[in-house]
Order: C-alpha cells, then sequence, then structure tokens
C-alpha cells in the first residue's frame, strides 16, 4: 500500500493496525479510535476532519506514533490526554484507573433513583478520580457528593477536573471504604455508587494489556476471590444509607448473582440488575427497607 498521506487513508491504515491488535478490549469500534487518535494528532475536533485533507509529515507520523501505542495496549485516554463522560470533559492522567463510558449506566441509574431529591447526599465508593461523583453533581448541583478512595493521587486527579469544570459539590476523601465519611451523616445517604474492584486474582492475566499493564493493581482485584471488596461494599452501606436509600454497584454480569446474594444476605432489598442496550454495562441495585 503507497504512503497514507490524506485523512482518509491515515483512518484506513489506523483502523486496520488496531483491529489486528490483540492487546485491546474486543468491544472497541476501531475506526472511532482511529479518529480520536488522529483528530488529537491534528489538534482538531473529530467533526473538523476533512477525508481529502492531507496533514504534514509531522502530523502524520505524530498520528502513526500514538497508532502504535495504542495497538501495543496503551489505554486511547493517556494517550489523548481526556475522555468525554456523561457530558463532560475529563483530563486524565496516567497511572490511574481510566474512567470507564460503561459507568454512565451508573450515573442515570442513580439519578433515576434520585429524581424529585435536588438536595440529595451521594456517596461514591472506590470512585477513582470520581467521574460518577462528578457526573452525578454536575447533574445535581444542590445535592452533597462523596468521592472516596484510598488513592489520594486519583482524588487529587478529581479535584482538578471538579475545579476545571467549575463542580464545587463534590467532597473528595481519601481512606478506606466508608471511613472518610463523617459521623453526620451516616444513615443519610439517598444513594452509594460503586466500581469496586472485583476481578479475581487468578484472573487478572486474562485481562487485555490495555488494563492489565497500565492501570493500578489495586483498582482492579482484591488480590483474593473478588468477593471481598464488594462484599464491604455491600454490608457496610447499610449504616450509611437512609431508610429507603439506594446501592447501585456496577460489576460484570458473571458476579452479578454473586453480588445480589450477598445483598440478600446484608438484609438488603434485591432490586435486580439494570444493564444498556448492548449488555456491556451491568448494575445490580439494592435499598434498605423504608
Amino acid at each position: 500500500m503507497a504512503e497514507p498521506r490524506t485523512v482518509s487513508d491515515l483512518l484506513t491504515v489506523g483502523e486496520r493496525v488496531l483491529q489486528d491488535s490483540t492487546h485491546l478490549f474486543e468491544d472497541h469500534v476501531h475506526i472511532d479510535l482511529a479518529r480520536d487518535l488522529l483528530a488529537s494528532a491534528l489538534r482538531l475536533d473529530e467533526e473538523e476532519l476533512d477525508e481529502d485533507f492531507e496533514p504534514s509529515r509531522a502530523a502524520r507520523d505524530r498520528y502513526l506514533a500514538l497508532v502504535a501505542r495504542r495497538a501495543a495496549g496503551e489505554p486511547q485516554p493517556f494517550l489523548t490526554g481526556r475522555i468525554e463522560f456523561y457530558g463532560l470533559q475529563l483530563k486524565v492522567w496516567p497511572g490511574v484507573f481510566v474512567p470507564r463510558p460503561s459507568s454512565e449506566l451508573t450515573v442515570e441509574r442513580a439519578l433515576r433513583h434520585l429524581r424529585g431529591r435536588k438536595r440529595g447526599k451521594v456517596v461514591d465508593v472506590a470512585a477513582g478520580t470520581g467521574p460518577i461523583a462528578l457526573a452525578i453533581a454536575s447533574e445535581l448541583p444542590r445535592s452533597e457528593v462523596w468521592a472516596l478512595d484510598i488513592d489520594e493521587e486519583a482524588l487529587a486527579h478529581g479535584r482538578k477536573n471538579a475545579r476545571r469544570l467549575g463542580i464545587d459539590n463534590v467532597k473528595f476523601r481519601a481512606g478506606d471504604m466508608y471511613g472518610p465519611l463523617p459521623r453526620r451523616v451516616k444513615g443519610e445517604m439517598d444513594a452509594i455508587t460503586g466500581h469496586v474492584p472485583y476481578v479475581p486474582a487468578a484472573e487478572l492475566d486474562d485481562l487485555p494489556t490495555e488494563v492489565r499493564e497500565h492501570e493500578p493493581i489495586h483498582t482492579l482485584t482484591d488480590e483474593r476471590d473478588g468477593l471481598h471488596l464488594l462484599s464491604r461494599a455491600i454490608f457496610e452501606a447499610v449504616e450509611w444509607l437512609k431508610p429507603g436509600g439506594w446501592l447501585l454497584l456496577e460489576l460484570s454480569d458473571d458476579f452479578a448473582p454473586k453480588a445480589r446474594k450477598i445483598v440478600r444476605k446484608a438484609g438488603l432489598v434485591d432490586e435486580g440488575v439494570a444493564s444498556d442496550a448492548d449488555g456491556l454495562s451491568v448494575v445490580v441495585e439494592a435499598r434498605t427497607k423504608p
């Protein structure tokens, strides 16, 4: 094939290279990844890409280098420095858990259950950089939202995004599980959300390179069977939720039955599983008795 010169040629090459990669999740739309990388390399919005345009040699090389790094497994947001999450443009830094588009379902479900509670109280546990907390806080600016995580660096990135976006109703606190919460909010939470690490340690090697080699291990697994932190998130939520308050946990579909069993053991009302249209996102839902 002749050297790719036009935007159209570059996108074709990029899509082909990414399709051939064995280091990425299978559900990626590779042409979308290529368009995002090319727009980043050209410092344009994707809508500004003209398929007949011939970028400079330096821009073409910059793009092809990004494609090679992506095909080797480097996460897309680490390459572009950003990700869109629930309408928010979040900056992303290497060394942290990458916000997942799948987590938008957790936001949608939380907002559904918080309808009519403009001054609600929400906790996002194992929040990482806080995309779920930020999205809920943005949609409900009069709410009180807590983003909790053991990783102070990740929370610091969340604070930066909050300041940049003008979101001032999220409290980022570092500590173990619900430990950072003040006692004054015990029994007052309208909703608790979370994407708690649940991958069994023995299954880490099965994860694609883009996750296994680029995200902190503590954000992926509890280093046991995957149920330890999940169980804690469920059992410890009970004392923080108000009567009728909701617990919403994102996980894989194969873990949903296990999580629902734990929910019932904790004395919560099992409200089933919510999923998006393609079935890639799964949220186990439960609530305390009114």
